[in-house]
């Protein structure tokens, strides 16, 4: 699938998680939280502690989300990250992105085989906000990230058929 084929597919979602927001507002995960909720989408946050941050209620894991989520987007260290995924297969998530910014990606070879394994669609490039009306920072960083090769234009369909 063509990478701005799957990021339409997946802005087009209406319920996303976030898994990594912060109680302490400091993770790229609330913000991309923000931006998604400005832009019309119904937005879970999963935290372990599960409880209020940024005003909003988040949820300890993708199993206690009182909605079907359609769409995860995981802003943890790889090795939350492989759990997210295989939650995300369990309770019948369609898509998962693993965020990757300027530091260190959220994911590793492990966890995008457990997110493939669960028949997950799986954007492992960029961030949603270069995207979901980006700002000049991630309009930037976008482009940056594509002339250096760190976003494909093609990304592998899963091995396993997708639910839905």
């Amino acid at each position: 699938m063509h990478m701005d084929d799957a990021v339409a597919t997946f802005l087009g979602l209406s319920r996303i998680a976030v898994a990594g927001v912060s109680r302490s507002g400091d993770s790229p995960a609330n913000a991309i939280a923000q931006r998604l909720r400005e832009t019309g989408h119904e937005v879970y946050a999963i935290n372990p502690a599960g409880v209020t941050i940024d005003g909003e209620p988040s949820y300890p894991d993708l199993a206690a989300s009182p909605a079907q989520i359609e769409g995860v987007v995981v802003v943890t260290r790889p090795e939350q990250a492989r759990a997210i995924a295989e939650q995300a297969g369990r309770a019948g998530v369609e898509w998962i992105w693993f965020h990757q910014g300027v530091g260190p990606v959220s994911y590793d070879d492990d966890t995008l085989r457990a997110a493939n394994d669960a028949g997950l669609h799986v954007i492992s490039a960029g961030c949603p906000m270069m995207y979901c009306c980006p700002d000049g920072f991630h309009k930037c960083a976008r482009a940056v990230f594509r002339f250096f090769g760190r976003i494909p234009k093609e990304l592998p369909e899963p091995t396993t058929a997708p639910r839905g």
